[in-house]
């Protein structure tokens, strides 16, 4: 059965990205193969599931057909601790009747990532 593996961003700041993946989820910057170009592999849970490649580019990409990144189930206030502790601005909502609540977190170059927390199921009447 096909999984997603991983995802791949081209960015310009590529230290700058993997502290942003540090500081949010807690993610690391580890091995990755010696490829002819420059990048980094951000490891989540001991998984390499964000490829960056540096690019060279004068602007930030704007939003388009990736709206944005998600990963989940975290918990909240250790999650919220780490991303007001980055200064990243971000907003917090929740999937309709369900027990997933969202953080939508605004990275480095236009990247918006989503990290998902459990929170109490609303009461149904």
């Amino acid at each position: 059965m096909p999984r997603l593996d991983h995802i791949n961003i081209d960015v310009s700041d590529g230290a700058r990205m993997a502290r942003f993946f540090a500081e949010v989820l807690g993610a690391e910057d580890g091995f990755r193969p010696p490829f002819d170009f420059p990048g980094h592999w951000i490891y989540v849970d001991g998984h390499p599931a964000i490829h960056l490649n540096v690019v060279a580019r004068q602007s930030d990409f704007p939003r388009g057909m990736v709206n944005h990144v998600a990963f989940g189930v975290y918990e909240f206030e250790p999650t919220r601790a780490r991303i007001e502790a980055g200064g990243w601005p971000y907003r917090t909502t929740g999937i309709p009747d369900s027990e997933i609540g969202q953080f939508f977190v605004e990275g480095p170059e236009g990247l918006l990532l989503e990290v998902q927390f459990r929170r109490e199921r609303p009461a149904r009447g």
